[in-house]
């Protein structure tokens, strides 16, 4: 079992990625999309110890030269940020999905995507001179539905 936790304020600057505990740098991009019908996708994007980039499902292939680095955050800090967790062996149903380490019953769809902007979108010298290109701009979402005991759904955003 593979464990991903995001900690977070709801932007991207005040974000950190864990795996298995430890935390992670060099992602590009993330996305992880848990649905009641089944869907179960997970795509981590990130450059490696190597500075190649690699692309992997998340919680069933191998990461390869995965850059570790120090924790971002305090405990004081992350006091004032919330917690997903999610563990999995790459299978739906051996899926747990915990906010602030409390376990999340009825989730209808959870959809977590993270995408690290161009260097031009960043800011530096070279954001002067480049254009962006399409799909370059920084992206944080992260939203989770749960379906209420009426028999309804309602979404909440799961940083916010």
């Amino acid at each position: 079992m593979r464990e991903l936790s995001i900690e977070s304020n709801g932007s991207l600057e005040k974000t950190a990625v864990y795996i298995n505990g430890e935390q992670i740098g060099g992602i590009h991009q993330m996305m992880l999309h848990i649905n009641e019908d089944g869907d179960f996708d997970t795509i981590f994007v990130y450059e490696g110890t190597d500075k190649q980039m690699y692309t992997k499902n998340l919680f069933a292939d191998y990461l390869d030269n995965i850059k570790k680095v120090p924790p971002t955050f305090t405990e004081e800090e992350a006091e004032f940020l919330r917690l997903l967790t999610v563990t999995s062996d790459g299978n739906l149903e051996n899926t747990l999905v915990y906010i602030n380490e409390e376990p999340q019953d009825g989730i209808v769809d959870l959809l977590v995507q993270i995408q690290r902007g161009s260097p031009a979108q960043r800011g530096g010298i070279t954001s002067m001179f480049k254009k962006a290109e399409p799909g370059e701009s920084p992206v944080f979402r992260a939203e989770i539905q749960y379906r209420n005991e009426d028999d309804s759904v309602s979404t909440e955003s799961v940083f916010g």
